[in-house]
């Protein structure tokens, strides 16, 4: 529960029910919009992942792997739903993304 408020000198006091009600409706309001940010940072890796992968196109000769890896990417928000964002925005312990969805295909000639 939120008791204290801490201005710009550092000096404690108690918050009145007003703030309190305050920040808790901005807490709820922050934790209920986070399917959307992470749906947003879901969007910007699929962003990434399909820039680094543009010249794949531009060279003209994409295999099918190549083209289904592209695609895939492009119906992540219709393929998966608000319970698998963690798991897409999961890391390991290198920082790196886990889910199988941003592994892209080898490289053929």
């Amino acid at each position: 529960m939120v008791d204290y408020i801490v201005n710009e000198n550092g000096v404690d006091r108690e918050a009145t029910e007003i703030e309190k009600a305050e920040i808790i409706a901005r807490n709820k309001a922050w934790e209920d919009d986070a399917p959307n940010r992470k749906l947003k940072e879901i969007k910007e890796i699929r962003l990434q992942k399909l820039i680094e992968t543009d010249w794949w196109v531009l060279r003209g000769n994409m295999s099918t792997a190549q083209s289904n890896y592209r695609q895939a990417l492009r119906d992540i928000p219709s393929t998966y739903s608000e319970s698998d964002y963690d798991l897409l925005l999961a890391v390991n312990e290198n920082g790196e993304l886990t889910h199988t969805i941003w592994s892209k295909p080898e490289w053929v000639t």
